[in-house]
């Protein structure tokens, strides 16, 4: 019977470890996910798709990049990749133009019907690099 505390303390003792090592992987992916998707806090980025309802083909990608006091950001470089939400598609690439200060527009083609993920490449003037991503639900066949 003396076994039994001493097996007790180290279940107590394994289960304590366990629950260490899962807060720290946790921890850890938070942070370095965060840290990759916000690289230029207070940077906004809206976006919008035209044709409504977006269909397989030609689009246009349009997007709007300003701080928090809503000042547009001018001189971005901004590469445009569309991927299908599962594995086995090829992505779509295109680099968008400012049109407008911070208005940024690219083309992007739409290979095949279903969900897609957009993500928006962003070099900012001063060269923070920042990434943006969105989800496109539903692109329609023909």
């Amino acid at each position: 019977m003396s076994w039994a505390p001493s097996r007790g303390r180290h279940r107590a003792a394994s289960q304590h470890f366990q629950a260490l090592m899962l807060a720290a992987t946790l921890t850890f992916t938070v942070t370095a996910c965060h840290g990759h998707a916000n690289d230029a806090p207070g940077i906004s980025l809206q976006e919008s798709i035209a044709p409504q309802p977006v269909r397989v083909g030609a689009a246009t990608v349009t997007m709007r990049l300003f701080d928090t006091s809503g000042h547009s950001l001018e001189h971005a470089r901004i590469q445009i990749e569309g991927d299908m939400d599962h594995p086995g598609m090829e992505p779509v690439f295109s680099n968008a133009q400012e049109t407008a200060p911070g208005t940024y527009s690219a083309p992007l083609t739409f290979t095949m019907g279903g969900d897609w993920v957009v993500l928006a490449h962003i070099t900012l003037a001063d060269g923070r690099k920042i990434e943006r991503q969105w989800d496109v639900k539903g692109v329609e066949s023909h």
